[in-house]
């Protein structure tokens, strides 16, 4: 049994700069082609974006130096590039801005990993748990990407929450609010499983051929179906699943075709669009939520109170200034 472990295949990369992988696998250029459709989905954030990100994290360095007026410099930037942006595109919500992706491959026949998990299966009954851990623990075949996302609705908000608390001379809170922007950072992982992306491409590869080659197209057929089998007993996807019915029928009923009469063009159209479907599934079940972005915007909110209540509590001014409005309200 052949066996890889790959980690970090890419270099860690914001995304509006070109993506590279660096590992050697035969999967290279199938995952290149993932890599290139993710980056469609995820378009890459405006320059200004990015940049604004990166000096409100240096904003925080310079705080944490006690160089305040480098950090107000820092802020008073990143505002600008943040209202340039939203200015250009007032619509912004959950922008992408960072991007890791990591291959972990684990090459090896369905009937190979069938022993590996009966194996371990029998550890875990004898108690040897720690064994059956280092046992399942390189049963990876994915593709794992790793996206930041910046709240355009709220963080830039934050920014400026911060650079007025430096204006007052308030360090500590403008380190709190700027704290509290970074935890508003939204991350997805989205996890793909090598095997069902190779799965797809040997299908793709079968529907290329020409009719006259029975033979080549069975073969490739057997292939697809070897790594959809892997993909099911490493756990990305169940027989149960109505996805993995429809792929595994479909290709039983494209070689069947083959076999007879030979007119498989819709079926080969069908079983792409079962792939894309399944794919599309797994993609979907990692989507940001609705929560995660009202857990973003109260926890500014939450933050944004603390500072008023410290500002009311430590200036009289404020006190009076809070008073006058809680009374116009009132009234």
């Amino acid at each position: 049994m052949k066996q890889k472990f790959l980690l970090s295949t890419l270099l860690a990369t914001l995304l509006f700069s070109t993506t590279f992988i660096e590992a050697k696998t035969d999967n290279k250029i199938l995952v290149q082609h993932q890599i290139e459709k993710d980056k469609d989905i995820n378009k890459p954030a405006p320059k200004e974006i990015i940049d604004a990100t990166k000096q409100s994290f240096m904003a925080m360095a310079f705080l944490e130096n006690d160089n305040l007026d480098t950090a107000k410099k820092a802020l008073v930037d990143a505002t600008k590039k943040f209202d340039k942006a939203l200015k250009d595109n007032p619509k912004l919500d959950i922008v992408p801005i960072f991007q890791d992706i990591e291959i972990f491959e684990f090459d090896a026949e369905p009937q190979e990993i069938v022993k590996m998990l009966d194996f371990a299966e029998e550890l875990i009954k004898n108690r040897r748990t720690q064994d059956a851990r280092d046992l399942l623990i390189p049963l990876k075949d994915e593709m794992d990407i790793n996206t930041e996302f910046i709240p355009m609705g709220i963080y830039p908000i934050a920014t400026k929450n911060a650079l007025s608390a430096i204006e007052k001379g308030d360090k500590e809170s403008a380190m709190a609010i700027l704290a509290g922007a970074f935890n508003m950072l939204i991350n997805q992982k989205v996890i793909l499983p090598l095997s069902l992306l190779a799965s797809q491409d040997l299908v793709i590869q079968a529907s290329s051929l020409d009719k006259t080659k029975k033979d080549e197209a069975i073969k490739l057929l057997d292939e697809a179906k070897s790594e959809l089998t892997k993909a099911e007993l490493l756990g990305y996807t169940s027989k149960r699943a109505p996805e993995y019915k429809a792929l595994s029928n479909s290709i039983k009923n494209i070689e069947k075709e083959i076999k007879g009469k030979n007119i498989v063009e819709k079926l080969y159209d069908k079983l792409n669009a079962d792939f894309s479907s399944l794919i599309q599934k797994i993609k979907l079940d990692n989507n940001i939520s609705p929560k995660e972005k009202e857990k973003a915007r109260l926890h500014l909110q939450t933050i944004e109170t603390k500072e008023s209540i410290k500002a009311i509590n430590t200036e009289p001014i404020f006190k009076e200034e809070a008073i006058k409005d809680e009374n116009k309200t009132i009234k």
